[in-house]
């Protein structure tokens, strides 16, 4: 079923005079299969707090959220938690520290079964699949999460999301301050979470290139609203005036064939997504 939001608005101050909106009436549905969607948007557009609201950090102030049909409310009663909506959607922080806070590293990934009531044996059993997932090996799993790299805490938090078995994965700018090859892994992750094992992922990011490479479809965010909903050839080819108004980059793949045009003459077809594919038509011509 996925998500689903109505009119959604959300203030941090709700009952402040003169209060102002972080959302306002955003209308999105997110199917819980096989979507790759990017939502991007210049720093304060409502990009991180769209998100909390699908993760039900963030309760909406005015409107309707539902993850899978479960409405998003504010939880009155202390018996009551938000597991139900977590089980389906899950966040990964920019900051892995955020996330991990167990003795060891299968502790940490084993925490989140554990809170949904499985036994210790198949909270264990869990914790150890989704490792896989990420391709940590067992010689890790009695480590301190905070003595690892960078990029090992950034799987490790992954995993730990991962191990609450989502339909939905939301990745909060990934690859910020990670290396190269480590970003390269990740988003290799990701591509295989989507066509392997058929989750809808969602990643907020300032990067146009794993935009332009990865996303099936792409949500920018401008004051707190959706200025559009698109595919990312529709959003860099045939809407150059949103994003030069929203401050976004072209993809490298533009910037390089607009220059080869330009220089040679010869035609190539923007839908191409990397450097690989824009040598292999240079090649054909030549």
């Amino acid at each position: 079923m996925g998500i689903s939001l109505k009119e959604v608005s959300f203030s941090y101050n709700p009952k402040r005079k003169g209060t102002v909106y972080a959302l306002h009436n955003i209308n999105l549905e997110i199917t819980d299969k096989d979507e790759f969607i990017a939502i991007i948007g210049e720093t304060g557009s409502g990009k991180s707090t769209l998100a909390s609201i699908f993760n039900a950090l963030k309760i909406p102030t005015s409107g309707e959220a539902y993850v899978s049909g479960i409405k998003i409310k504010k939880i009155r009663k202390r018996r009551e938690n938000y597991n139900n909506i977590r089980k389906h959607v899950g966040l990964v922080f920019q900051m892995s520290d955020y996330q991990l806070f167990e003795n060891t590293v299968i502790d940490d990934v084993m925490f989140a079964p554990l809170n949904f009531s499985k036994t210790k044996e198949e909270a264990r059993e869990i914790a150890k699949h989704s490792l896989e997932l990420v391709h940590i090996d067992e010689s890790f799993y009695e480590k301190s999460p905070f003595l690892l790299s960078g990029g090992e805490k950034k799987l490790v938090s992954i995993a730990g999301i991962l191990a609450m078995e989502p339909d939905i994965l939301i990745f909060d700018e990934p690859t910020a301050g990670i290396d190269p090859s480590t970003k390269k892994k990740l988003l290799k992750l990701f591509k295989e979470f989507n066509e392997v094992h058929h989750k809808s992922i969602i990643i907020i990011t300032h990067d146009m290139n794993i935009v332009n490479s990865y996303a099936k479809r792409v949500i920018l965010m401008k004051k707190g609203r959706i200025a559009l909903d698109s595919t990312p050839y529709e959003l860099f080819k045939e809407n150059s005036d949103i994003v030069k108004d929203s401050n976004i980059d072209l993809p490298d793949t533009y910037t390089l064939i607009d220059f080869i045009e330009e220089k040679t003459g010869i035609k190539i077809d923007k839908h191409l997504k990397n450097l690989d594919e824009i040598a292999e038509v240079l090649t054909y011509e030549s």
